[in-house]
């Protein structure tokens, strides 16, 4: 393993820092998919885990992951998370399994429906299943049986959804994009067909809903990996960017504010600056695997969490838990003159300055996204009400200098 700094990067008001290896597991199960999934009863963080079945991986500690639980009987090559159940797909055909981890340690097979390839489930409980076509189900009425509601298209690959957005990626077909506001009526927004691009493998949009990057599995240099197409006038988009990288192939990206976190096969972890979407700037990258070359060993899911900060690489050497950026230096939290109490907490903190009065608070997650913004009159304490926020690590600004970290229970 290697790591690799390339660069430091400013953004207003926080400061990115490298990517930080936060722990590993090289014993167990790996190779394909990888999710999160936060038990609501106990606040415990779990990797799972898709390679050889499936695997649930304790990261509570992320600097001592610890396989708790692994399936055999189950497929393994895509796994996504819905409530307390984890599904898996085969990345073909046959049956894809549902399975309860409610008890994480003890995880359940209790349903199957028609496989896909690839699959991805909205914050509202719909499942997008992609090849052959994009199959569209509920999970509301039952989460262990699948409700059929409809099919667009009749190829596919990979299929990513941001609210109202489906990004359907169909492999040689190219990529289309719909609207889902009624998943059971997708209407399609835009189509994107380019020559250069060989297979349209998966993609993701960004944060204002204009711009689309799409990876190319097959893009052999001095083909472009990644793509990047401004959607901004639906019915006619424009190719603004790209990277072409000669030694390795992209798998899968997702986008969250300012970054683009990939999983880069041979390359490993690769994060980009997509500030700027017309150049794509290498933030950081720390490759995971001893292979080498186009092709497809190496990392091949990638899941950035907004709740934890964890990034999850599964790799076939094993699965790694990164953290990348900080928002305040090391500086900053030794001698800021804040207090926050309790600490851990939920519900209501307090937020005490013992030097100039407080007139603006802010809370970032820990991957930089900012959650919470609140002005006030000129105040030495502030009770901050966090009841909205997901568990995992904050980090708390007062009048855009002084930070101190909040962990949410």
């Amino acid at each position: 393993m290697k790591k690799i700094t390339l660069l430091f990067l400013l953004a207003p008001l926080l400061c990115f820092g490298q990517i930080e290896l936060k722990g590993s597991l090289t014993s167990g199960n790996s190779g394909t998919d990888v999710w999160e999934y936060i038990d609501d009863a106990t606040g415990n963080v779990y990797a799972i885990v898709g390679g050889n079945g499936m695997s649930v991986v304790d990261v509570t500690d992320p600097t001592n992951p610890t396989e708790v639980a692994h399936l055999t009987g189950v497929p393994g090559f895509d796994v996504k998370v819905w409530q307390n159940y984890v599904y898996c797909a085969t990345g073909g055909g046959g049956d894809a399994a549902i399975v309860d981890i409610s008890d994480p340690a003890n995880p359940l097979q209790v349903g199957t429906f028609p496989s896909s390839h690839n699959f991805h489930i909205d914050d509202r409980g719909y499942m997008y299943n992609s090849s052959p076509g994009v199959r569209i189900y509920d999970l509301n009425p039952n989460p262990t049986s699948p409700t059929f509601l409809t099919q667009v298209g009749s190829e596919g690959h990979d299929v990513t959804v941001r609210g109202n957005i489906m990004i359907d990626c169909h492999g040689f077909a190219g990529t289309f994009i719909y609207d889902v506001t009624d998943p059971a009526s997708p209407s399609l927004i835009t189509a994107i067909s380019d020559p250069t691009i060989t297979y349209h493998h998966q993609g993701d949009i960004s944060t204002d809903g204009n711009y689309v990057y799409i990876c190319d599995e097959l893009g052999n240099h001095p083909q472009a990996d990644i793509s990047v197409w401004d959607i901004s006038d639906p019915g006619n988009p424009q190719r603004v960017s790209e990277v072409a990288d000669a030694p390795a192939t992209p798998h899968n990206l997702y986008v969250i504010d300012n970054y683009a976190y990939t999983s880069y096969y041979t390359a490993g972890f690769r994060v980009f600056d997509i500030s700027d979407p017309s150049v794509l700037t290498l933030a950081d990258e720390y490759d995971t695997s001893s292979a080498s070359g186009e092709g497809f060993a190496g990392a091949f899911g990638v899941y950035p969490s907004t709740e934890t900060g964890n990034i999850y690489i599964n790799d076939g050497s094993g699965v790694y838990v990164f953290g990348f950026g900080d928002v305040a230096g090391v500086e900053d939290l030794v001698s800021s003159p804040i207090s926050i109490f309790p600490n851990p907490a939920q519900g209501v903190v307090t937020i005490a300055s013992d030097d100039d009065p407080i007139e603006n608070v802010k809370v970032y997650s820990m991957l930089g996204k900012l959650v919470m913004d609140i002005e006030m009159s000129s105040v030495q304490d502030h009770r901050l009400d966090i009841s909205a926020l997901n568990t995992g690590v904050y980090f708390v600004k007062v009048n855009d200098r002084k930070a101190q970290k909040l962990m949410v229970k």
